[in-house]
């Protein structure tokens, strides 16, 4: 009972934390998401599996972060196609969450990405895999999907879902938070600064 509670709680925390960062207090974003994901890390640091990674996992990690961006990058040309009303939304998501001065890059590389992975798929995923929940992976998903949803941007709610299932289906079959944390880290260095989808 007091596992289950506890499990709840973190789950609002990240709600609130995300609704503040992405919502409420979104001139701020850069050092709330910061903040938010330090507080993160504090209640799951103890979760995550880590063990020294295989280069066959290297390859897993990096491989997968790039073809997580391609697949993104044909995304962005089919919306454009499709919708082209979205690039509006596109650009007010890339000028929030778009790092801009130096101490963002540090952020994001050490506290944002290794945050998120030990938070939603170390402690989230985990406790729900402890339960024996047969589709850990998919309602950890769901639920990382779920506090995106404060940004506005579809887009983001459709990254987060595909991404997240990828990084915790990772997670799942190498049991090491290293592979997650690589892949996530190339994605997000992809999608952010060396070739931004505007």
């Amino acid at each position: 009972m007091h596992t289950n509670k506890r499990f709840i709680t973190t789950i609002f925390i990240a709600h609130l934390l995300l609704f503040l960062s992405f919502y409420l207090f979104s001139n701020v974003f850069w050092p709330l998401f910061t903040m938010s994901l330090l507080l993160l890390i504090m209640l799951s640091y103890q979760s995550a599996s880590w063990k020294k990674i295989t280069f066959i996992q290297l390859l897993i990690g990096v491989g997968s972060g790039l073809l997580l961006y391609l697949l993104f990058f044909s995304g962005k040309q089919l919306m454009l196609l499709l919708f082209p009303e979205m690039i509006t939304s596109l650009q007010t998501l890339y000028e929030l969450i778009s790092p801009k001065e130096k101490w963002h890059y540090v952020s994001l590389i050490l506290i944002i990405i290794p945050g998120e992975e030990l938070f939603w798929r170390g402690f989230i995923q985990g406790r729900l895999e402890k339960a024996n929940i047969s589709n850990a992976v998919l309602l950890a998903t769901v639920l990382y999907t779920s506090v995106h949803i404060y940004a506005g941007a579809i887009l983001l709610l459709v990254a987060a879902l595909l991404a997240g299932f990828t990084w915790g289906y990772i997670y799942r079959r190498t049991n090491t938070m290293t592979v997650p944390i690589l892949s996530h880290l190339v994605f997000d260095l992809m999608l952010l600064v060396f070739f931004p989808l505007l």
